[in-house]
């Protein structure tokens, strides 16, 4: 078993999801890194590097974690502390899907949310979702260069990860 599980994917592949799926399997606390960079308790606006840097290195002090993110620079330090990380590697319309789905459940309220689901936001979203997946090489480059273990995950291995099957673990 892992201690320290880093999640990396564009938006909408299932980070969250799959966080979650592995802290309830191995009560390990998972951290969105979303959530580090923006503070949701004063409207979503974005923390100060200073402040960023500080929450961030208090999770990484920890003996066990779970982060998930899509591979921002600022966090390489996560890469290179992980003992495996994840890689969600969705075909573009898999993460279209996704994020239309998503929106559409926050916008009738089935499901939370960081920030209002606006047209506006659903366009942004498919925007990040289209450059994180031109950016697969260069996210995955740094992974490979940084890391001590990683695994790419499609699809169906990320759905038999969340279901608790431990071929991959």
């Amino acid at each position: 078993m892992f201690n320290k599980i880093y999640i990396i994917g564009p938006v909408g592949s299932g980070k969250t999801t799959l966080a979650k799926s592995l802290s309830k399997k191995y009560n390990i606390d998972y951290y969105e890194l979303d959530k580090v960079v923006f503070d949701d308790d004063n409207g979503n606006i974005k923390r100060t590097d200073e402040e960023i840097t500080k929450i961030f290195n208090n999770i990484m002090k920890k003996n066990k974690w779970i982060i998930e993110d899509v591979g921002r620079k600022n966090f390489i330090d996560g890469i290179k502390e992980a003992d495996i990380v994840y890689y969600l590697d969705l075909n573009k319309y898999q993460i279209y899907k996704r994020c239309l789905s998503r929106w559409f459940r926050q916008k009738m309220g089935k499901e939370n949310y960081n920030y209002k689901p606006t047209l506006n936001g659903l366009f942004e979203m498919l925007g990040w979702a289209r450059k994180n997946t031109k950016e697969k090489d260069k996210k995955l480059k740094k992974i490979i260069d940084n890391c001590k273990d990683y695994r790419i995950l499609n699809l169906k291995e990320i759905n038999e990860l969340e279901n608790i099957n431990d071929y991959i673990i």
